[in-house]
């Protein structure tokens, strides 16, 4: 027979098991704190985000971290600045509470926060505008990594080798400010320079098939954008006569393709960033602009000067290819 005291017993330990099971597995006992989830949006001036791969790695380790919903957003237009604008009200008027922006058009930018049609926080990624106006900036001194470059081409070529200047169809402010920090040095030092703009698919092989005929001839090219590299390089691989034409390719960026040429001996030398950091920190800032928190307005990166031999040197070789 099982006595009362036993019951009792028995009653006692069934209760506490069924406390401890809504203790461990519900939150009727004690709330589960929710953490606030901080939706926002990156729109970028590029229609590849190939170009974006070391920076989209840092942004997701940081909303991983930091707890933060983040769409990336490319244009259908490469430096379509109405499009990019037309995104910008878009998420905002989606929900996102922040936005990261590559700018293509930095005065519209300006002119549509003067008149508050953009209304979040704004965080600026390569761009100049007064830290007043928007929340932050995440930057690399352009004009500084062109003179380094430059420094570069200076110390391998002499002054009566031509230097070619390749970039894409569009003025930006990264563009613009490497392109000046270039030409300061290389005027400087009595160098030909000649700019070529790609208005059409082949200007860069066009170009470059003039050193071979009539007249064989050489010259230096520096690529003044990631995607004009990419291209000038992959020209350079079809044909080994080309190749021999071009005494050195200079450039900057970190993608795949560009870092792929730099060890096939295909680009001489590139200025690098670390894209991983940027990535991190502007979603580190415009979770910071949410949460109304005191931030660093602008954070300036340093740029390196790499060639074929660096790339597996441990402090480059983090950088260029961070662990997600």
């Amino acid at each position: 027979m099982i006595t009362r005291k036993e019951k009792i017993l028995w009653v006692f330990y069934a209760a506490v098991l069924v406390f401890l099971y809504l203790l461990s597995s519900t939150d009727l006992i004690i709330k589960e704190q929710k953490s606030e989830v901080y939706p926002l949006s990156v729109i970028v001036e590029d229609v590849r985000d190939e170009n974006y791969v070391n920076f989209r790695k840092g942004m997701d380790r940081a909303a991983m971290e930091l707890n933060a919903d983040v769409s990336f957003i490319t244009l259908y237009e490469a430096n379509d600045a109405d499009q990019q604008l037309e995104m910008i009200l878009r998420e905002q008027q989606d929900g996102a509470r922040a936005l990261v922006l590559a700018p293509v058009d930095e005065a519209m930018i300006e002119e549509e926060l003067a008149q508050k049609r953009i209304t979040v926080p704004l965080v600026l990624v390569n761009g100049e505008l007064p830290v007043d106006r928007i929340s932050a900036v995440i930057t690399t001194d352009f004009y500084a990594m062109g003179q380094q470059l430059a420094a570069q081409v200076i110390r391998k070529h002499t002054p009566e080798i031509p230097v070619y200047l390749f970039s894409e169809n569009h003025d930006n402010v990264v563009t613009r400010r490497f392109h000046d920090g270039i030409m300061a040095e290389l005027n400087e030092a009595g160098y030909q320079t000649a700019w070529f703009q790609s208005r059409e698919e082949d200007t860069f092989r066009k170009t470059i098939e003039e050193l071979v005929y009539p007249e064989p001839r050489t010259a230096v090219i520096i690529a003044l954008d990631q995607n004009s590299l990419a291209r000038t390089a992959a020209i350079l691989a079809d044909s080994s006569v080309y190749f021999s034409h071009i005494q050195g390719l200079y450039g900057r960026g970190t993608t795949p393709s560009i870092l792929t040429a730099l060890d096939r001996n295909l680009v001489t030398g590139i200025c690098v960033t670390d894209d991983f950091s940027a990535g991190y920190l502007s979603v580190k800032r415009a979770v910071e602009a949410i949460g109304n928190q005191i931030i660093q307005e602008q954070t300036v990166l340093e740029s390196y000067y790499i060639e074929k031999e660096d790339l597996r040197r441990p402090q480059y070789e983090k950088m260029l290819y961070p662990i997600e």
